[in-house]
């Protein structure tokens, strides 16, 4: 055995019923989300979220772009400092990777899998952009990394010594064989496998680097193929940033060996990973709940008619004024989820040369989306109104 306990529990210790009740809330709260909401509006959320993941779980790496710059990237226009440049690559390769397993998720298979964890790091590390992190130079380490392809050498994090590069094959085993068999329970259940798992996929280090952001693009994964319903419309990394102390002493809590009576049956302490299991659960619930404070439709309605109101005032910093009466299109969408260009003419209540500048300023500036040149339009949420329209969703 090496990384068992798989979650805080022992025939002779029960999960503590404030953790399942934690995670049980999680699932009903985040299920909530998607309630009033019509399926485009979702999914601009989500997409505009795929932003923000990446923001925060680079920049527990250290390495954080910001949501607006990663949308100039997405337009192809890139900082000419070459630093700022490479992270805007960065985080574009994050958004791809996510939406690779979001695009590609089977929940027909089983969802811990080592095949999926090299095939992430591969993905990631396979991007023509991220060739310059290959190299790989810490201390006397000194090794070309080969995406997707577990380490064959020692590692040293921090005061944690990985599993040998010889055991890895043999810890992969265990961690499908034992968190597979949350198949077919609950949802809350599988939340507490999923969450448990996190710490373990670190502790193993399977990559020369890399793990972190893989690990947590890896718990993405598990999160969908939990089926839990509203996760997308909020992200745990966000959380996770934010509480980066917390999150690596929690880790490092549960890297710790067996203490004796009372923490577990296996090698690693049962007590660290339940503590580590409170403050992810902890972390999920104020995202869940942060969430639902701002994803209801009134609420966003009046505030982008008063985002418009304010940018045609000039009142809101690095914000074009946007296009007199596009509120009105834009609460529609928020209501409707998309609108044939014909009957946009009407809802803005202008002529149709002004009805088709308005679209066309809507559309370059990322207040809009649609499939082609004359498909429907489609509510489009960049990070200038999401910043507005949800405060505090990252750092202005």
């Amino acid at each position: 055995m090496y990384t068992t306990p798989i979650i805080p529990q022992t025939e002779h210790y029960p999960l503590k019923q404030e953790i399942l009740n934690k995670a049980e809330r999680i699932i009903i709260e985040s299920a909530k989300l998607t309630g009033n909401l019509n399926i485009h509006i979702i999914n601009a959320i989500k997409e505009n979220l795929r932003t923000i993941n990446s923001y925060y779980s680079n920049k527990i790496e250290s390495e954080g772009t910001h949501p607006i710059d990663i949308e100039r990237a997405m337009k192809n226009e890139f900082s000419k400092d070459t630093k700022k440049k490479s992270m805007q690559q960065l985080s574009l390769v994050h958004i791809e990777v996510q939406k690779f397993l979001e695009t590609t998720l089977d929940i027909s298979t089983k969802p811990y899998s080592l095949e999926k964890i090299l095939e992430i790091h591969k993905e990631f590390y396979s991007k023509e952009e991220m060739k310059y992190a290959l190299n790989i130079k810490n201390g006397e380490l000194e090794v070309e990394m080969i995406p997707g392809k577990l380490r064959e050498g020692y590692v040293q994090v921090g005061e944690h010594i990985p599993p040998q590069s010889d055991e890895l094959i043999a810890c992969f085993n265990e961690f499908e064989m034992l968190y597979n068999q949350s198949k077919n329970s609950t949802h809350t259940m599988k939340l507490i496998y999923a969450l448990c798992s996190h710490h373990r996929l670190t502790y193993i280090h399977p990559f020369y680097d890399g793990n972190g952001r893989v690990s947590r693009l890896y718990l993405d994964y598990l999160m969908y193929h939990c089926d839990i319903q509203g996760y997308g419309l909020w992200n745990i990394s966000r959380g996770l940033a934010r509480n980066q102390k917390e999150y690596r002493k929690f880790l490092s809590l549960a890297d710790e060996k067996f203490s004796g009576y009372n923490d577990g049956r296996g090698p690693l302490t049962l007590k660290g990973l339940e503590n580590f299991l409170e403050f992810m659960l902890d972390i999920a619930l104020d995202q869940v709940l942060f969430m639902s404070e701002y994803l209801k439709l009134d609420s966003m309605a009046t505030k982008i008619k008063a985002y418009v109101e304010l940018s045609q005032k000039k009142l809101i910093h690095n914000v074009k004024p946007l296009p007199k009466n596009s509120n009105k299109l834009l609460e529609y969408l928020l209501v409707h989820g998309e609108v044939t260009r014909g009957d946009a003419q009407e809802i803005l209540g202008v002529s149709a040369p002004k009805a088709i500048a308005i679209v066309k300023e809507l559309l370059e500036e990322d207040y809009l989306q649609t499939d082609s040149p004359r498909g429907k339009l489609r509510f489009k949420l960049n990070s200038k109104l999401s910043s507005y329209l949800i405060p505090d969703l990252f750092e202005n």
